[in-house]
């Protein structure tokens, strides 16, 4: 669980929810003021089907694996890849890798699994040259879909002032068509055109919400850690070159260290 996303969550959620229910009070409303069917289907609806408009189906249901990627982290951390290639060049140079490698589980994330790809090339013979167009394609590609699917939830951020902007015309058109009729008897005109305002900004405040709340900042998040993946490929590619090369336990462990903040770097007594 990325512990950062589930804070801001939170926070926000309480702040937001603490001084709207300030405001309700002032004003001797409760918090269901603010809640309306209509106006959250008019921007989440709207928003989700001008997404599908301008990307294609797989794109839009690919949001599923983002809120994944938003809301977990790697079950571990680029120290233990170190570790593992660490591992590989010991097996390596005693001739022992492939049998290293039968024992790598098939169910590992991406970012170790390309750890087995890579060596498996080397155990196999391919040339070197061939396992580094391999990886370095593997991780173009990794960026374009993961920068796809920012680019997806970034557009829902977009998208969603503007149909609450269009709600809100909306409620608009009927108060102002409403108010051409005659008045019911008993119904106070001010008092029925006050609550139909209301109403129509709910809209608005809905897109505002939903835009700079959650899209806007789970976009950001994606593509943040797409961006930190590329760190971390570029010691993947590095390590398996070193591996490739039957390079010392030692020196791989020292140079793989470069790729690690300075208190993860492993010690030579590790």
């Amino acid at each position: 669980m990325n512990l950062a996303t589930l804070i801001g969550l939170v926070l926000g959620i309480v702040l937001i929810g603490y001084a709207s229910a300030l405001s309700a009070a002032g004003a001797g409303l409760g918090l269901g003021a603010l809640w309306d069917l209509v106006s959250l289907l008019i921007v989440v609806g709207g928003a989700l089907a001008a997404t599908a408009i301008a990307f294609k189906l797989s794109e839009v249901l690919s949001l599923i694996k983002s809120m994944k990627m938003i809301f977990a982290d790697d079950p571990f951390t680029m120290k233990d890849v170190v570790v593992d290639f660490i591992s590989l060049a010991e097996s390596q140079r005693k001739g022992e890798l492939g049998k290293a490698l039968e024992g790598v589980p098939e169910s590992m994330p991406f970012r170790l699994k390309i750890v087995q790809i890579g060596c498996q090339y080397v155990a196999d013979g391919y040339k070197k040259e061939d396992i580094r167009d391999i990886l370095e394609n593997m991780e173009e590609f990794r960026a374009i879909r993961e920068g796809q699917r920012a680019n997806v939830m970034k557009t829902l951020g977009v998208y969603t002032p503007a149909f609450g902007m269009v709600g809100t015309l909306i409620g608009l058109v009927f108060m102002l068509g409403g108010m051409a009729l005659p008045p019911e008897p008993g119904v106070d005109p001010a008092a029925k055109l006050g609550g139909s305002m209301a109403v129509a900004l709910i809209t608005t405040l809905y897109g505002a919400l939903f835009a700079n709340f959650i899209f806007l900042p789970f976009a950001d998040k994606l593509k943040g850690k797409s961006e930190g993946k590329k760190v971390e490929s570029a010691m993947i590619l590095e390590g398996v070159m070193l591996i490739f090369d039957k390079t010392h336990p030692m020196l791989v462990r020292d140079k793989l260290n470069a790729f690690l903040e300075s208190g993860d770097r492993i010690k030579e007594e590790e």
